[in-house]
């Protein structure tokens, strides 16, 4: 059996979706799995750059992610494979999640046992908490409370579908960059963001940016500070 095609079955990627490629990183103990519904030209897949990347389910002692594009069509089935566009997070993750809850275990001991991160874990919580998530019912909300009541999970790096990225973004951000490789990033993610009219393309860029802060959390105090005081601002704003 080909990599690929056991892959697709580990992870039960359906049709028309295609596993066209995956990329194991040993010493990070990562699995990233490629999808495509392009059709193949002498084994290789034609199509575009994957404009979401969620993480999945472990594949053993490995964090599993997922790289694909989104059809354009509104109302297709939530794949456990997939996810939405603005989150980090596969439909499966969340129903895994959503399922060791069910059964008994705390928020906490559920993101240990699937090795999710804090920022992750608190995208998932937010997910749960504000009812985007159909599986989670009243009861589940309601413990997550119980279960952080410090609220231990949070993060101060704002979640992906916050408007302070579209801010940031702008190409007149009044904001002060200090670290070099991000004024680097900003400087080809505004341009690319100020001349993409697909909404997936901005989500795209978005997603980038907000990985970066989170893998170089430590050294964006300064940065992270300004997007959380534009944030509090955008919302006393907002207020009558």
């Amino acid at each position: 059996m080909k990599d690929a095609e056991l892959c697709r079955w580990l992870l039960e990627v359906n049709e028309p979706w295609e596993v066209s490629r995956i990329r194991v990183d040993t010493h990070s103990r990562e699995v990233h799995a490629y999808l495509s519904t392009g059709k193949s030209w002498f084994g290789r897949y034609l199509g575009e750059q994957p404009r979401s990347r969620w993480r999945h389910t472990n594949i053993g002692v490995y964090k599993t992610y997922i790289h694909a594009s989104l059809p354009e069509q509104d109302g297709l089935p939530a794949h456990p494979f997939l996810g939405k566009s603005a989150s980090d997070f596969t439909h499966g993750l969340a129903r895994r999640v959503i399922q060791c809850m069910q059964d008994g275990l705390r928020y906490s001991q559920v993101c240990t046992l699937l090795d999710i991160d804090i920022h992750l874990a608190w995208q998932i919580k937010h997910a749960i908490e504000s009812g985007q998530l159909a599986t989670a019912d009243t009861e589940l909300r309601a413990r997550l409370q119980l279960d952080d009541p410090a609220g231990q999970t949070g993060s101060t790096i704002p979640a992906s579908d916050d408007r302070a990225w579209v801010r940031l973004l702008a190409l007149d951000c009044p904001f002060e960059i200090r670290l070099l490789s991000l004024k680097l990033l900003l400087a080809r993610a505004r341009q690319d963001f100020t001349r993409a009219h697909d909404p997936d393309i901005q989500v795209l860029r978005i997603n980038e940016l907000r990985r970066f802060f989170i893998k170089h959390e430590k050294h964006l105090e300064h940065e992270i500070a300004q997007l959380n005081s534009d944030r509090q601002q955008a919302t006393e704003g907002d207020q009558p």
